[in-house]
């Protein structure tokens, strides 16, 4: 299994005690040390079990924290954004604990997203490698034809030299004005789904993310969240090793 690069700055802003711009500045002012030895540089490996404190003291590890959030449209997944749109964590509220997305969804987008503070759990979800299943409704204009979704299960070219081919793609229903499709995928292309069902003249209308590998959204009320099993999460990639 890949596992994303262990980075010094990235160990620090996963534990909740900061930001990725405040470790970058507490790294660089050289009260940062690993395993006794002052560290300058933001990207160094960090080996596992390695001891880090900030000032001389351990920096201290939350709590591990995993939740599914059913994400409404008109936010944004990031945590500031520089225009004041709303974001995802507006939505969220306070949990107890700096947690970050796995993955993202648009801002238009619906469904289950993720948080957690749990790097390796975040990494597991996210490395391509490891084909973690995302299912989607996407309602899209017109009457998508059984030509269209065979062309869809083939591979379709989505441009930026990236092809888009469905785990798994079946028609729920039609009305003659728009069609609602289940698409299944293994990969996180930006916006994917989106650019996939217009490539094949087909736009999105409204897309609802219900399910990540897992953790489906089920009933869970728009706007709201719920506790996963910390222990399920853990085993999920701990196995996997």
């Amino acid at each position: 299994m890949m596992i994303r690069s262990r980075t010094l700055v990235r160990v620090l802003s996963k534990t909740g005690r900061c930001s990725r711009t405040e470790a970058f500045d507490l790294i660089r002012s050289g009260r940062v040390e690993m395993d006794g030895h002052i560290v300058k540089e933001p990207n160094a490996p960090v080996p596992s079990g390695a001891r880090i404190t900030v000032d001389g003291k351990v920096s201290a590890k939350a709590a591990k924290v995993y939740i599914a959030f059913h994400k409404p449209a008109g936010c944004i997944t990031t945590c500031k954004d520089e225009k004041s749109r709303k974001t995802v964590y507006d939505a969220l509220g306070d949990v107890g604990s700096r947690v970050f997305p796995v993955g993202r969804l648009d801002r238009d987008s619906e469904g289950i997203l993720i948080f957690t503070n749990d790097t390796a759990f975040g990494d597991f979800l996210t490395d391509p490698a490891n084909k973690i299943p995302r299912s989607y409704e996407a309602t899209v204009s017109g009457l998508f034809s059984d030509d269209a979704l065979r062309r869809m299960r083939l591979g379709v070219d989505i441009g930026r030299g990236e092809i888009s081919r469905p785990r798994s793609a079946k028609v729920i229903s039609r009305n003659g004005v728009s069609t609602v499709l289940e698409i299944t995928l293994t990969e996180g292309k930006n916006r994917e789904i989106r650019r996939l069902c217009e490539a094949l003249g087909a736009p999105v209308k409204r897309l609802v993310r219900k399910s990540f590998g897992p953790f489906r959204l089920g009933g869970l009320p728009l706007g709201k969240r719920r506790e996963l099993d910390g222990s399920f999460c853990v085993d999920l990639y701990s196995r996997r090793r």
